[in-house]
């Protein structure tokens, strides 16, 4: 008991203790003195520290762990100072619940995934972007397969590639007009040259417009002109010296054939038969005159005419005399219609006939004494015995008498 107020009351857990005290005394100085359950405290046991559970001192506080000693959870001790806060797991077993700082993960905030940078898990590591996702770049799949290298831009926010080729584009998928994508990207589309400019072939710019066309080829470093007519080099600029007109499409005076234009010549073009050649007079010539020599006939000086022979045109011809008039040795007009042939001496300066019955002299003209006849073709008078026409004598024929 204790006196209070001049009264002595009895010391109960009823009247002196919360109901977490297990009994109570009287001390010296004449007071009650609760002694109180698990790690209760106060005069009345109504005091639970704060690092216990106050419904249950016998269990540790949210943020404590470790029962009885109920260790403080804190940021330095269990989560390496990577931590914002952090409390306790429902059995007051471990520090949990923490939260981080930055990317730090792990029961003590102390794992640093390896996309981060590791000193502070607050950056990408290198080859990663956009934090704090951190994807690594990779040229599959940020460059679509057409670079060399990917790295993350100087702000980590999206990836840098180093196209390969002519591929462009933040992700390398853009093959510029011109250039093939089918070779990668590394060769100029048929019609472009210049590989990685691709410029574009033209009939104006290439082939000076004396082309049909113009293509090019991967094999071939320039643009490859059709030429139009006959313009010929790798431009189209050259007209060669058989060929004329203002877009190199007629023979040049003096040759001949367009597209093949030859020279003329006298051996080509007039059988050799003649003195000179010269391009026919119209502006555009197709053909040429031949000069033909002696008495070759225009136009090639191929033909000789029946009056002439000889292995140049240059005698007369078979039965005609007196060169170069070379007149036609005729029976009636050489041989008095009195020839059964004619024909030229060797020389061809005179007719020689072949006199029918007994004509004779050069031309014919004279039947001997001994014949007769309309043709000569009897025997004259005092002659017998045709064609002999022998005299007849009156010694040989009368016996003298």
């Amino acid at each position: 008991y204790i006196e209070e107020a001049g009264q002595y009351i009895q010391c109960t857990i009823p009247t002196r203790c919360t109901p977490t005290g297990t009994d109570v005394v009287t001390a010296d100085n004449g007071v009650c003195v609760c002694n109180c359950k698990d790690r209760w405290v106060g005069d009345k046991c109504d005091s639970c520290p704060v690092r216990l559970e106050q419904m249950s001192s016998d269990k540790c506080a949210v943020g404590y762990l470790n029962y009885p000693t109920c260790d403080h959870c804190n940021v330095i001790d269990h989560c390496s100072g990577h931590a914002t806060s952090v409390t306790s797991d429902p059995a007051n077993k471990l520090c949990t619940d923490w939260a981080y700082t930055y990317s730090w993960t792990g029961s003590s905030c102390d794992s640093c995934a390896a996309i981060y940078t590791q000193a502070e898990c607050v950056q990408c590591a290198e080859g990663h972007f956009a934090y704090d996702v951190c994807t690594m770049c990779t040229v599959k799949d940020h460059c679509s397969s057409h670079a060399s290298t990917v790295v993350p831009n100087s702000q980590i926010t999206m990836c840098d590639c180093t196209c390969n080729h002519a591929w462009t584009g933040d992700s390398c998928d853009i093959c510029p007009p011109g250039i093939d994508p089918a070779t990668d990207c590394a060769q100029c589309l048929v019609g472009y040259i210049g590989f990685p400019n691709h410029v574009k072939c033209g009939i104006a710019t290439d082939c000076i417009n004396n082309a049909d066309s113009v293509t090019s080829s991967p094999d071939f470093p320039s643009c490859q002109c059709d030429c139009r007519n006959m313009w010929s080099g790798a431009t189209c600029s050259q007209c060669d010296s058989q060929f004329d007109g203002a877009d190199c499409n007629v023979c040049a005076r003096g040759h001949t054939g367009y597209n093949i234009c030859d020279l003329y010549t006298i051996a080509d073009h007039c059988e050799n038969h003649a003195s000179a050649v010269t391009p026919a007079p119209d502006p555009n010539p197709t053909s040429c005159t031949c000069t033909c020599r002696n008495h070759w006939e225009l136009p090639d000086c191929l033909t000789c005419p029946p009056q002439f022979g000889g292995s140049d045109c240059d005698t007369c011809g078979i039965h005609r005399i007196n060169y170069p008039t070379c007149t036609l040795c005729t029976v009636n007009d050489d041989c008095s219609n009195h020839a059964s042939t004619v024909t030229s001496n060797s020389q061809q300066t005179e007719c020689v006939c072949t006199c029918n019955q007994k004509w004779s002299g050069a031309d014919c003209s004279t039947c001997p004494t001994e014949y007769s006849g309309l043709d000569c073709n009897d025997c004259g008078t005092a002659h017998i015995n045709y064609p002999f026409c022998t005299d007849y004598t009156d010694a040989l024929h009368c016996n003298g008498h």
